[in-house]
């Protein structure tokens, strides 16, 4: 994202944009995360979720793996001290299996995986990252535009 940042910052501002004065302020940030909660905000990789070793699996793998954890952490087959983080986890699992089962939303999901993970082995994406900094530049200009030309 910083060089995201850097190309906006280099490139050329329009003839008549004029930058105006930042104001102070103050940024207060809490978090309300436990160690119990941290492994769903952690695993982000769906495949992981299921315990896939590789996003090479079909159709059937992906429904065997969710099944075998779908059976482990169910809320009505686990203990009540372990109820909250199963129930957790197994939303996680649906969600998860709700996205990979239909080969369109998996399409998009690994396509956005490929995007994040450059160098974890997926194959890489079709669209150049210079294409869309271009066109990132041009929407914030464009705004930038606008929200000067409302200000006068």
């Amino acid at each position: 994202m910083t060089s995201v940042v850097a190309a906006l910052v280099s490139a050329r501002p329009p003839h008549n944009y004029q930058p105006k004065q930042a104001k102070p302020c103050t940024i207060r940030c809490s978090s309300t995360a436990t160690l119990g909660s941290s492994r769903r905000e952690t695993n982000n990789n769906l495949y992981k979720v299921l315990s896939l070793e590789s996003e090479n699996v079909g159709a059937e793998e992906i429904k065997k793996a969710y099944r075998t954890m779908a059976q482990r952490y169910h809320p009505d087959v686990c203990s009540p001290s372990t109820r909250e983080e199963s129930t957790r986890m197994f939303v996680e699992l649906r969600r998860a299996y709700e996205m990979l089962s239909d080969p369109a939303s998996r399409r998009r999901y690994d396509y956005e995986l490929g995007l994040v993970g450059s160098g974890s082995g997926h194959r890489s994406s079709g669209f150049e990252r210079e294409r869309w900094e271009e066109q990132l530049r041009g929407l914030w200009w464009r705004s930038e535009a606008r929200r000067m030309r409302r200000t006068k």
